[in-house]
């Protein structure tokens, strides 16, 4: 309630202690208490009529191997109920990923219900199958385990424990999220780069084969396939079938495409489609986390995944952590928008020069201003060639050259020295600092696999950089390059800003034992960010 007093405004409880003040009499003291009284009254009232919304979560299968999670976004307004669904089959990690991103969105209408991860186990293991029956042909494919018209039983308790949740749900609109081995307009034995659905649902499918094919070559653009509709056996066909819901399956392609680009086209694709259905007003396909973070403790990792990156071993070692929630960034992806959403970001092995290339002048300056106001980074190997200031490529975060020089080799000609040759395995020290920053202390065994040899720089802007370990050992390919390894820093550190910045020139994610390493790093730098 706002009382208007000689042009400005004031809430009750603003006004309350100097209308308690001014009382004279009992008269005016009446007078207040009837302001309140009234005030409590249009509150509640007030109160009562404004939409309550929820966000719940809960377990399938509780205790159970395969258990898996669901989330629930009730908007408290009536509307249609949408269900999201991904990793029904396990190599298909794209539909996860992004099913684990669309559960964040806020709706405004209606109910968006999610299941990220349909078949926990497979996705663990990085096959198609449900691994308890990958030898049972009936009975190994999950998405062929549900009711059909001609035998409306499930053939799983997987398949029976997630029937009976949706079918409770009774959701109006279903949508499942998977991927194909190849594009179905250059392989048309593959369903990859298509829109599958029912014939009356044509018109929206197309809809969203046209938001996925933005910006992607004619050959690999997205088909819609509605003559039919969805498998027989497969969910989404139940849930028509059985249910009377809209049903679609979205299929990217796993072929030659970085996860970050297939995750981006499944919340293309779902955005659009909660926004014709009135579930959402606006366009929430660039939202990766939840908006509203303030008792959430959660470290939010964007790991660059583009070409010249493989953040493969780092998502595991990510995954590994409840407190830390990885996401497949890609360098569309690196908008102001996008990297407020995240504590920290990582740059991982593959090539430095492809990485840096990838994200270009006006990205890598929206980093260092990420960085400059309170954001992590971390850099590995490729990575960490990224964070020097050495290449017109490089981020520069930290004062750093690299060794790289052109030699001349008897019968070779001339070579760049960064490279000195195939994974190994090398001695590194940790110092005193790093020991407690990092949680490892002493020498190590640690792979590496052509990470840089860093020096100090002569750059008049970027920060210095502190030692956290050296190379003990060392490993090279040509004779010059023997004693420019030994000593030199292996984990370097530097404020940038309000922000920190680590590189690890080797790969401690991918030392067994040793991937903690990686894992303080991010929570290191992550206590700064705003």
């Amino acid at each position: 309630m706002i009382l208007a007093n000689q042009g400005r405004s004031h809430s009750m409880p603003q006004l309350l202690p100097s209308l308690l003040s001014a009382s004279k009499n009992p008269w005016t003291l009446n007078r207040v208490w009837a302001i309140c009284l009234a005030y409590f009254l249009l509150a509640t009232t007030c109160w009562a009529q404004t939409p309550q919304k929820h966000f719940h979560s809960g377990s399938l299968g509780e205790g159970k191997p395969w258990q898996t999670e669901w989330y629930e976004y009730d908007s408290g307004i009536d509307g249609p109920t949408v269900m999201v669904l991904g990793g029904v089959h396990g190599n298909e990690p794209a539909g996860s990923r992004a099913a684990m991103e669309i559960k964040n969105w806020p709706i405004e209408n209606g109910k968006l219900i999610v299941i990220p991860q349909a078949n926990k186990l497979g996705l663990r293991a990085n096959t198609r199958w449900i691994p308890e029956f990958r030898n049972d042909r009936k009975r190994k494919n999950l998405n062929r385990n549900f009711p059909r018209q001609s035998d409306p039983t499930t053939q799983t308790e997987l398949a029976a424990a997630l029937w009976d949740f949706i079918r409770k749900r009774k959701p109006d609109w279903f949508f499942d999220l998977h991927e194909g081995y190849d594009f179905h307009r250059l392989n048309p034995k593959s369903v990859g780069s298509s829109v599958i659905a029912f014939p009356e649902q044509s018109a929206l499918a197309t809809k969203l084969a046209a938001v996925a094919n933005q910006h992607i070559a004619e050959d690999r653009r997205f088909t819609v396939l509605s003559e039919s509709g969805p498998v027989d056996g497969s969910l989404a066909r139940a849930c028509k079938e059985q249910l009377g819901a809209k049903s679609f399956i979205l299929e990217t392609t796993f072929k030659a495409q970085p996860i970050s680009q297939r995750t981006r086209q499944h919340r293309a694709m779902v955005a659009t489609a909660l926004q014709v259905i009135g579930v959402t007003q606006q366009d929430w396909s660039q939202q990766f986390s939840r908006p509203s973070r303030k008792y959430d403790n959660t470290i939010r990792v964007g790991a660059f995944d583009a070409s010249g990156a493989n953040a493969t071993k780092v998502f595991q070692v990510l995954d590994s952590d409840s407190g830390i929630e990885g996401f497949h960034v890609g360098p569309e992806d690196l908008s102001e928008n996008v990297l407020q959403q995240f504590d920290v970001l990582l740059f991982p092995g593959g090539s430095g020069s492809k990485q840096g290339k990838a994200i270009g002048a006006e990205r890598r300056e929206l980093i260092r201003q990420f960085t400059n106001q309170g954001g992590g980074v971390i850099g590995i190997c490729a990575g960490a060639y990224l964070c020097t200031s050495h290449y017109n490529w490089s981020l520069h975060l930290m004062n750093a050259k690299v060794y790289n020089e052109m030699v001349e080799i008897p019968g070779k000609g001339k070579k760049s020295m960064w490279y000195r040759g195939g994974p190994t395995e090398v001695m590194v020290e940790m110092s005193a600092e790093a020991s407690t920053m990092l949680g490892l202390s002493g020498q190590h065994s640690i792979r590496y696999q052509n990470g840089p040899i860093i020096s100090r720089g002569t750059s008049k802007t970027a920060p210095d950089y502190e030692v956290c370990a050296r190379f003990r050992s060392e490993n090279f390919l040509y004779e010059a390059q023997k004693g420019t390894m030994r000593d030199q820093p292996a984990i370097l550190k530097a404020t940038f800003g309000q922000g920190e910045v680590i590189a690890i020139s080797p790969h401690f994610e991918s030392s067994k034992g040793k991937e903690s390493v990686v894992l303080n790093a991010i929570k290191r730098v992550a206590s700064h960010a705003p």
